[in-house]
């Protein structure tokens, strides 16, 4: 009896822990990857839109980075905490408990919990596109998860934490393509 809820006990935990990093393909990782078939049927996509190769897809699969505009009530944020250290360092350790499993140590999108997702979690360590991310698009992307067009990722939406502590997770992210 005691192996048995064992044995359910853990089930359950590998449960918990796949269902945080999204588990699906119908949720996010922060940077979502449409196939180049897709890019140019889909409405949603804007002309000055970051694009590139993903380094974590095999040469053949030939798919690439889509970011789209952040909706309006996003789209004009700036983070309160750009270039405070506490809140750099607070964003980190949401950052480990949270996105780790998925994006990694490094923001690589190379986590444990990555195996398997299709597509495979933003690269947060990418300067380029970083740079190119306006603090409202990340803020909708971290508030909001992936579960919707054109994404279509397994990032969770992250609505339940608070605000302040999405913007330190995205002052944290900022730091990784430094």
């Amino acid at each position: 009896m005691r192996r048995l809820s064992s044995i359910l006990f853990l089930s359950f935990a590998l449960i918990a822990l796949f269902a945080a990093c999204g588990g699906g393909a119908d949720e996010e990782g922060a940077e979502e990857h449409v196939e180049d078939e897709h890019m140019e049927e889909d409405e949603h996509m804007e002309d000055d839109e970051h694009m590139e190769d993903d380094e974590h897809m095999e040469d053949d699969m030939d798919m690439d980075h889509a970011h789209v505009e952040a909706p309006d009530e996003f789209a004009d944020l700036t983070n309160p905490f750009s270039g405070d250290m506490d809140a750099v360092n607070a964003g980190q350790e949401i950052f480990e408990v949270n996105c780790l499993t998925c994006h990694g140590e490094e923001g690589a999108g190379d986590g444990p919990g990555s195996i398997g997702l299709d597509p495979q979690p933003a690269n947060l360590g990418d300067g380029e596109m970083m740079r190119d991310l306006s603090d409202g698009y990340l803020f909708w992307r971290v508030s909001q998860g992936g579960a919707m067009e054109p994404f279509n990722s397994a990032m969770p939406s992250w609505i339940g934490l608070s605000e302040e502590q999405r913007w330190q997770v995205i002052s944290y992210i900022r730091t990784l393509s430094e």
